[in-house]
């Protein structure tokens, strides 16, 4: 029982795919606050890939907050995902049918998450 609380990635494999929803859904609204005039903001299901090499088809039922430009610009994802990469403990998503992605599966860190995001 102990296993997935001392091991971090077994902890973050094991995640229920409800608790990152919850997850996503409390993080959406203050992110729609800050980012709501350029992008619509929703918790959409995806996948995780959880590994390449041995395991680069194997995936897992997650959420993810998503971002897509108000006004149908790429490049604006494009921008969004440059700057947050460039963050202190950068924030990575993917661009992929018009929004960019947040998957929340390895999410910890909440409060953090947010400090940066909502600078």
């Amino acid at each position: 029982e102990r296993l997935a609380s001392d091991l971090p990635t077994l902890r973050l494999l094991t995640r229920r795919a409800d608790d990152i929803r919850a997850q996503a859904e409390r993080l959406c609204e203050p992110l729609s606050q800050r980012y709501g005039e350029e992008f619509s903001v929703t918790v959409m299901a995806c996948v995780s890939q959880i590994g390449s090499g041995s395991l680069p088809v194997d995936r897992l039922p997650s959420a993810a907050i998503t971002f897509t430009p108000q006004d149908g610009r790429g490049s604006r994802l494009e921008a969004l995902a440059n700057r947050w990469r460039s963050l202190p403990a950068p924030v990575i998503g993917r661009i992929y049918d018009g929004r960019l992605w947040l998957d929340l599966r390895c999410l910890e860190d909440e409060s953090r998450f947010l400090e940066m995001l909502l600078k």
